[in-house]
Protein backbone atom coordinates (compact mmCIF):
# COMPACT_ATOMS: atom_id res chain seq x y z
CA UNK A 1 0.00 0.00 0.00
CA UNK A 2 1.63 3.17 -1.14
CA UNK A 3 2.58 6.06 1.84
CA UNK A 4 -0.44 9.15 2.05
CA UNK A 5 1.17 12.09 2.34
CA UNK A 6 -0.57 14.42 4.91
CA UNK A 7 -1.59 17.43 2.74
CA UNK A 8 -3.62 19.17 5.62
CA UNK A 9 -3.51 22.60 6.96
CA UNK A 10 -2.85 22.41 10.64
CA UNK A 11 -6.34 23.90 12.10
CA UNK A 12 -5.26 26.30 15.12
CA UNK A 13 -8.13 28.53 16.39
CA UNK A 14 -7.19 32.27 16.37
CA UNK A 15 -6.16 33.45 20.60
CA UNK A 16 -8.43 35.95 20.44
CA UNK A 17 -11.55 34.01 19.51
CA UNK A 18 -10.82 31.35 22.66
CA UNK A 19 -10.89 34.93 25.38
CA UNK A 20 -14.18 35.73 23.35
CA UNK A 21 -16.14 32.83 23.55
CA UNK A 22 -15.12 32.09 27.45
CA UNK A 23 -15.55 35.88 28.57
CA UNK A 24 -19.33 35.64 26.88
CA UNK A 25 -19.56 32.80 28.68
CA UNK A 26 -18.29 33.28 32.02
CA UNK A 27 -20.58 36.77 31.17
CA UNK A 28 -23.44 34.71 30.65
CA UNK A 29 -23.05 32.77 33.76
CA UNK A 30 -22.06 35.98 36.05
CA UNK A 31 -25.50 37.77 34.74
CA UNK A 32 -27.13 34.68 35.15
CA UNK A 33 -26.70 34.32 38.83
CA UNK A 34 -25.52 37.49 40.04
CA UNK A 35 -26.33 40.08 38.31
CA UNK A 36 -29.72 39.70 36.87
CA UNK A 37 -31.27 38.79 39.83
CA UNK A 38 -30.02 41.64 41.48
CA UNK A 39 -31.47 43.75 39.29
CA UNK A 40 -34.89 42.61 39.09
CA UNK A 41 -34.91 42.08 42.85
CA UNK A 42 -34.01 46.04 43.59
CA UNK A 43 -36.15 47.28 40.64
CA UNK A 44 -33.77 48.93 38.72
CA UNK A 45 -34.85 50.98 35.96
CA UNK A 46 -35.81 49.77 32.48
CA UNK A 47 -32.88 49.79 30.09
CA UNK A 48 -30.96 47.68 32.88
CA UNK A 49 -33.71 45.44 32.91
CA UNK A 50 -34.01 45.00 29.20
CA UNK A 51 -30.09 44.39 29.15
CA UNK A 52 -29.64 41.95 32.06
CA UNK A 53 -32.66 40.15 30.43
CA UNK A 54 -31.52 40.05 26.67
CA UNK A 55 -27.91 39.66 27.59
CA UNK A 56 -28.34 35.59 27.41
CA UNK A 57 -29.90 35.82 23.71
CA UNK A 58 -26.76 38.24 23.09
CA UNK A 59 -24.33 35.57 24.38
CA UNK A 60 -26.39 32.13 22.30
CA UNK A 61 -25.81 34.71 18.81
CA UNK A 62 -22.04 35.09 20.10
CA UNK A 63 -21.03 31.30 21.08
CA UNK A 64 -23.19 29.52 18.76
CA UNK A 65 -21.82 31.49 15.60
CA UNK A 66 -18.33 30.78 16.66
CA UNK A 67 -19.37 27.29 17.01
CA UNK A 68 -20.74 26.71 13.89
CA UNK A 69 -18.32 29.33 12.20
CA UNK A 70 -15.52 26.06 13.55
CA UNK A 71 -17.57 22.90 13.01
CA UNK A 72 -17.84 24.09 9.36
CA UNK A 73 -13.95 25.52 8.90
CA UNK A 74 -13.21 21.52 10.72
CA UNK A 75 -15.59 19.94 7.69
CA UNK A 76 -14.17 21.55 5.03
CA UNK A 77 -10.90 20.68 5.86
CA UNK A 78 -11.71 17.16 6.57
CA UNK A 79 -13.64 17.35 2.96
CA UNK A 80 -10.54 18.56 1.61
CA UNK A 81 -10.73 18.49 -2.11
CA UNK A 82 -14.95 18.46 -1.96
CA UNK A 83 -15.29 21.79 -0.59
CA UNK A 84 -11.67 22.62 -1.89
CA UNK A 85 -13.31 25.89 -3.54
CA UNK A 86 -15.49 27.25 -0.28
CA UNK A 87 -13.97 30.11 -0.36
CA UNK A 88 -13.21 31.03 4.28
CA UNK A 89 -15.46 34.11 3.37
CA UNK A 90 -18.55 31.44 2.11
CA UNK A 91 -17.77 29.46 5.47
CA UNK A 92 -18.14 32.30 7.40
CA UNK A 93 -21.40 33.55 5.97
CA UNK A 94 -22.86 29.71 6.26
CA UNK A 95 -22.04 30.05 9.67
CA UNK A 96 -23.69 33.36 10.85
CA UNK A 97 -26.66 31.76 8.37
CA UNK A 98 -27.09 28.47 10.01
CA UNK A 99 -26.80 30.40 13.07
CA UNK A 100 -29.15 32.96 12.13
CA UNK A 101 -31.53 30.56 11.39
CA UNK A 102 -31.39 28.92 14.36
CA UNK A 103 -31.19 32.13 17.12
CA UNK A 104 -33.78 34.01 15.15
CA UNK A 105 -36.33 31.18 14.84
CA UNK A 106 -36.32 30.19 17.96
CA UNK A 107 -37.25 33.64 18.90
CA UNK A 108 -40.15 33.42 17.06
CA UNK A 109 -40.74 29.96 18.92
CA UNK A 110 -40.66 28.12 15.97
CA UNK A 111 -38.51 25.38 18.17
CA UNK A 112 -37.40 25.86 21.99
CA UNK A 113 -33.98 24.03 21.68
CA UNK A 114 -32.05 25.74 24.29
CA UNK A 115 -34.81 27.03 26.90
CA UNK A 116 -37.97 28.41 27.88
CA UNK A 117 -38.50 31.37 25.21
CA UNK A 118 -40.84 34.25 25.76
CA UNK A 119 -40.82 36.41 22.69
CA UNK A 120 -39.67 40.14 23.37
CA UNK A 121 -38.59 42.15 20.40
CA UNK A 122 -35.19 43.24 22.91
CA UNK A 123 -34.54 39.67 23.23
CA UNK A 124 -34.59 39.61 18.99
CA UNK A 125 -32.34 42.67 18.72
CA UNK A 126 -29.96 41.68 21.21
CA UNK A 127 -29.45 38.21 19.39
CA UNK A 128 -29.49 40.25 16.16
CA UNK A 129 -26.31 42.07 17.56
CA UNK A 130 -24.67 39.38 18.69
CA UNK A 131 -24.85 37.55 15.51
CA UNK A 132 -23.96 40.88 13.16
CA UNK A 133 -20.71 41.69 15.70
CA UNK A 134 -19.81 37.85 15.84
CA UNK A 135 -19.58 37.71 11.71
CA UNK A 136 -18.16 41.03 11.50
CA UNK A 137 -15.60 40.33 13.85
CA UNK A 138 -14.30 37.06 12.44
CA UNK A 139 -14.35 38.67 8.87
CA UNK A 140 -12.01 41.64 10.19
CA UNK A 141 -9.86 39.17 12.40
CA UNK A 142 -10.13 35.94 11.10
CA UNK A 143 -10.64 32.47 12.67
CA UNK A 144 -7.74 30.11 11.89
CA UNK A 145 -4.07 30.19 11.62
CA UNK A 146 -2.84 27.94 9.37
CA UNK A 147 0.46 26.63 8.53
CA UNK A 148 0.88 23.80 5.74
CA UNK A 149 2.06 20.28 7.44
CA UNK A 150 3.96 17.60 5.41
Amino acid sequence: MPERTNIYKKFEIKKYLSYLFVSVFIMFVLNKFYVRPFVLDNDYPDIFQIVVLSLPNFSEAVMGTLLVTGILLQLRQFLGDKLKAFKTTYVYLTALILASIYVISQEFKFHNIGGNNVYDPYDLVASILGLALTYLTIRKFGFIKTEITE
